[in-house]
């Protein structure tokens, strides 16, 4: 749903963006941290996402998923972030899995989202918790359907896999 305003009218854009972000910056920063186990972390991506959608609103607000838009920059910054952590040594599973709310931890298939690499949990979660088709994922990650699809199944497989581990 674009965001219409009146381009040199701050005011509109401001009242726009500041009924954009209050529709989704929640929403938002729960899919990122489910997908990274790391709701500071997340938080941090979202502030930044949205930052970053604020500065380009004029061109943003067009789209039609902004909010798409915004995830998508928000899990490249959090996914980055993982990886200069785990390069630099000051991230391991489990400091990872504590920073998540003990209600959502409780969860085993967040347990086993979390045994994920990033980028698997962001496809399982935009597939089932957000229903996104595949093709509204390959559009937010800018990659061919087939790839996505690929990658989905690939990534349930190994969920499914972690799961039943953990039965045994």
């Amino acid at each position: 749903m674009p965001y219409p305003h009146q381009p040199g009218n701050e005011k509109g854009r401001l009242r726009d963006f500041s009924e954009f972000f209050e529709r989704y910056a929640r929403d938002l920063a729960a899919a990122v941290a489910l997908a990274t186990g790391d709701v500071s972390g997340a938080e941090d991506a979202i502030q930044e996402a949205m930052a970053t959608a604020y500065a380009d609103w004029n061109r943003v607000s067009q789209m039609g998923r902004p909010d798409i838009w915004v995830l998508r920059v928000a899990q490249r910054k959090a996914i980055d972030t993982w990886r200069k952590r785990r390069r630099e040594g000051v991230l391991d599973d489990a400091s990872t899995r504590d920073s998540v709310p003990d209600v959502v931890q409780r969860l085993w298939v967040t347990w086993g989202l979390a045994s994920l690499t990033p980028e698997d949990r962001m496809l399982v979660i935009l597939r089932h918790r957000d229903s996104l088709s595949v093709d509204e994922i390959a559009a937010a990650l800018r990659k061919p359907p087939n790839t996505v699809a690929v990658a989905l199944k690939r990534a349930r497989r190994r969920l499914r896999r972690i799961l039943k581990e953990v039965d045994q």
